[in-house]
């Protein structure tokens, strides 16, 4: 069962002291310990000689894109659960991007869902002193409890992830431009959509590596427009300045689009992987229904 707490510190001192408490449990009960945060040195010092037991990991790694995080706990938890652990992780955002900000408070909130069952203890530390009010605030209300120092408490503000998206601004779609390159295409023509966007994807500057992988997220989505979207879908691609863009139209509305494609598959599930592969390898994947659906996909030129 998840454990998602949130840890709003108000000195260095409280984050040492309550960060080191929550990771000695989790190396005390034999979990597999991990630290991802901006300044781990305080927290490494103050474990002692339990501080070879924590995996300490780049925070910008591991907060690369929200998808990618949800990910790697998946993953770690496997990993974990194969050695019958439970998986135990210190975690803290930078938040110094405003433009990703609301996507990590969504992140916070989708967590409650997408690793919902699985054996993880997730401890998200904020400054009080140092972050926006409303960021602050947004952790109160997608953490089920909070860490201090008397211990860990239920969340008076919790509400459940869909109704915190739900209550937030809706994410803004992007403006395609008049002279996107369009693609009408049903089952047999995926084939040549593959060829289509490979070479829009290096005509826009993207190196082959990034450009194949780019290619794997379109052709999930195009590949899930035909198969569960009545048949045929419609593919336009552009480029920014320093992103290139994709949507792709069907007919069938995607159920519960705030959430779609952030709960990791199960390592045996051979279908419905489509949206969750496009949130990991892109930067920003956006759905909403609208006579049909459509998904917009966006990734930087360069690799991040």
């Amino acid at each position: 069962m998840l454990g998602h707490q949130a840890l709003i510190y108000s000195s260095s001192d409280e984050l040492t002291a309550c960060g080191a408490d929550f990771l000695r449990q989790g190396i005390e009960r034999g979990d597999t310990v991990v630290l991802a945060v901006p300044d781990a040195a305080g927290l490494v010092a103050a474990l002692g000689t339990h501080a070879d037991r924590v995996d300490v990991v780049d925070d910008r790694v591991w907060h690369r894109i929200p998808a990618w995080t949800i990910g790697g706990y998946a993953r770690r938890t496997e990993r974990a659960a194969r050695k019958k652990q439970r998986l135990r992780v210190l975690t803290e955002i930078r938040w110094d991007e405003p433009s990703a900000i609301g996507e990590w408070q969504c992140y916070e909130a989708v967590l409650n869902t997408a690793l919902a069952g699985l054996p993880v203890d997730l401890c998200c530390a904020y400054d009080a002193q140092g972050l926006a009010e409303d960021v602050v605030d947004a952790a109160r209300r997608t953490h089920p409890s909070t860490l201090g120092p008397d211990g860990v408490a239920p969340s008076d503000h919790f509400v459940p992830a869909v109704e915190f998206l739900a209550s937030g601004p809706e994410t803004p779609r992007l403006p395609v431009p008049s002279d996107a390159l369009r693609v009408e295409f049903g089952a047999a023509e995926i084939p040549s959509v593959r060829q289509t966007a490979l070479r829009w994807a290096r005509d826009g500057g993207m190196n082959e590596d990034d450009a194949s992988e780019f290619l794997i997220a379109i052709y999930e989505i195009a590949s899930n427009a035909v198969e569960h979207g009545g048949g045929r879908g419609v593919g336009r691609f552009w480029a920014g300045a320093d992103r290139l863009f994709c949507d792709i139209w069907s007919a069938q509305h995607i159920a519960d689009p705030l959430v779609a494609g952030f709960r990791p598959p199960g390592t045996a599930q051979e279908r419905g992987r489509g949206l969750w592969l496009a949130r990991q390898i892109c930067e920003q994947v956006t759905i909403y229904n609208n006579g049909g659906a459509t998904v917009q996909l966006a990734r930087s030129v360069e690799s991040r």
